[in-house]
C-alpha cells in the first residue's frame, strides 16, 4: 500500500467496523475452521481486530495485527480486556512476534502489496510463525491474461449511524486496469457530527496476481495447497476460469 494512503486509515480508524452487514455467522464459520488446527491464531491486517476479539471471546489465543498504530490504538479501546487477544501494530512484510507457533492464520486481503516481491516477502514471515502441519487460509482475485479493463463510476455508499449522533458515508469510484491487474478505488469520505462534516480523501490501489504467482510464494514460503474454492465458505470448489479464489496452504517445513 502506498504511505501516503495509509496515513488516511487513521482517519477511520474510530467508526472502523461499525457498518456493514452482521458478521457473525462469518466469524462463527471462521472459528469452526480454526478449531480442526488448532487455538493459536493469527489475524494479518486486522483493521481493529473485531473478528480477532470475537475469536478470543471463543477460546482461542489470538495475536491479531495492523500496519496503521491508530487501528490498533482504536482496537484496544474497544477490546483491550479480552483474555487471549494480542493487538499489535506491524507489517505483514516483516514482523517478529514473541508468541507461540501459529495453527491457522488468516489475513483480511492481500491485494495491498503492490509487487510480487512484497507478497512473498509476507509469505515468508507468516510461515516463519506457524508450525509444521499449521493452515493459511486465504481469499484474492486472480489476475487473467488479457483481462478487461473497466470503470465503475461515483456511488454514494450509507453506513447510518455509526456511533450515537454521528453518521458517516462515502462517494467512490473504482477503475480495473486489465494490462497490470490493479484495480484503482478513489473516495471522499464523510462523518457528520453535531451538525458538522468532516471529510478526506481516501484513494488506494489493490493488485492481482495470476494463480501461478500465488502459488510458487506459496511453495517457496514453505506451504502447499490443499484445497482451491471460489467462495470464503468453501461450498464450492475452484474451476479453472473463475477469478475468485479461495486456497487453504498447509505448511509443510
Amino acid at each position: 500500500m502506498l504511505e501516503m494512503d495509509i496515513k488516511t486509515y487513521a482517519k477511520h480508524a474510530r467508526i472502523w467496523g461499525l457498518y456493514g452487514p452482521d458478521q457473525t455467522e462469518q466469524y462463527e464459520y471462521q472459528c469452526k475452521y480454526a478449531e480442526k488446527f488448532g487455538k493459536n491464531i493469527l489475524y494479518a491486517a486486522c483493521g481493529v481486530g473485531t473478528m480477532g476479539a470475537y475469536m478470543a471471546k471463543r477460546g482461542f489465543n489470538v495475536t491479531a495485527f495492523d500496519r496503521t498504530p491508530e487501528m490498533i490504538e482504536e482496537g484496544l479501546k474497544r477490546f483491550g480486556d479480552i483474555e487471549n487477544l494480542k493487538l499489535l501494530q506491524g507489517d505483514v512484510r516483516d514482523f517478529n512476534f514473541d508468541i507461540a507457533p501459529i495453527d491457522f492464520c488468516t489475513c483480511a486481503c492481500f491485494g495491498y502489496l503492490l509487487t510480487i516481491e512484497d507478497l512473498r516477502k509476507a509469505l515468508v514471515c507468516i510461515s516463519r510463525h506457524m508450525r509444521v502441519g499449521g493452515c493459511l487460509f486465504m481469499g484474492d482475485t486472480l489476475r487473467v491474461s488479457n483481462g478487461e479493463s473497466d470503470y465503475s463510476p461515483p456511488k454514494r455508499f450509507d453506513m447510518g449511524e455509526v456511533l450515537p449522533g454521528v453518521k458517516a458515508w462515502k462517494i467512490g469510484e473504482t477503475r480495473n486496469d486489465g494490462v497490470t491487474g490493479q484495480c484503482h478505488i478513489t473516495q471522499k469520505v464523510y462523518i457528520e457530527e453535531n451538525g458538522e462534516i468532516e471529510t478526506f480523501d481516501h484513494a488506494f490501489i489493490l493488485q492481482d496476481y495470476f494463480r501461478e504467482e500465488w502459488i510458487d510464494a506459496l511453495h517457496d514460503a514453505g506451504f502447499e495447497w490443499e484445497n482451491e474454492y471460489k467462495n470464503s465458505d468453501k461450498s464450492e470448489l475452484w474451476r479453472e476460469g473463475e477469478r475468485s479464489w479461495f486456497v487453504e496452504a498447509i505448511k509443510k517445513n
